[in-house]
């Protein structure tokens, strides 16, 4: 398709029409004629339509080559004098070859996409292991963390517990210790229960001894 006889991207454009097509939002390799119909260049790729295929070949007229008679040629059959043939054959072997190198390096270009394709596949797992193993390293430390926290916790749990214990030591050892304290101060009680009923004997005791001598009434 010929680029200066592209039609440019406009809206509506018969005036008198009654409704308004929509605008058409197309990237620059999308345009739409006139008529309504979309024509699409593959970047890189020229437009080849079958109808504009003709104008690409040499330009050959069948009827010119036409034989009645065999044995006797038409002198009005296109001819070629030998050294326009050898001239014409030279340049077209040398553009055959031309086109077979031009061929072959469309085969390597290809050959080159595929391995590029291939390496951005391979380069694409790779980021993706990289991630995967960046998120298990994450899951690691956070389990180091947590580790960490679950020893200080059990740390923690071993000290209470000594504690525990050597309050339930002290505990038992401080009741032996009130019980004790509360025996000596029966013992005590007692003593002084006993002195208390001596001394009273004595003073009975001494009272009697004094008998009459004491005034009645007290």
């Amino acid at each position: 398709m010929d680029a200066t006889k592209t039609p440019k991207i406009t809206g509506n454009s018969n005036s008198d029409s009654k409704s308004v097509a929509p605008a058409t939002v197309s990237s620059p390799a999308v345009v739409t004629n006139s008529n309504g119909n979309i024509s699409v260049a593959a970047p890189g790729l020229p437009d080849l339509r079958p109808e504009g295929i003709a104008a690409l070949t040499p330009r050959f007229e069948l009827s010119q080559y036409h034989v009645d008679d065999p044995l006797n040629p038409p002198e009005s059959l296109p001819q070629a004098t030998q050294s326009q043939f050898d001239k014409g054959m030279t340049i077209y072997e040398g553009a055959s070859r031309a086109l077979k190198l031009t061929g072959a390096a469309m085969d390597l270009t290809k050959e080159k996409f595929t391995v590029l394709k291939k390496k951005a596949s391979a380069v694409g797992a790779g980021i993706q292991a990289a991630t995967e193993i960046e998120k298990v390293k994450g899951d690691y430390l956070g389990y180091l963390s947590q580790s960490e926290i679950t020893q200080q916790k059990g740390t923690g749990y071993v000290v209470e517990q000594a504690r525990t214990q050597v309050i339930q030591q002290t505990a038992t050892y401080t009741q032996v210790e009130l019980q004790e304290k509360l025996k000596q101060a029966e013992i005590k009680s007692q003593d002084a229960q006993y002195k208390t009923i001596q001394a009273q004997g004595k003073l009975n005791e001494f009272k009697n001894q004094l008998g009459e001598y004491l005034p009645q009434g007290k």
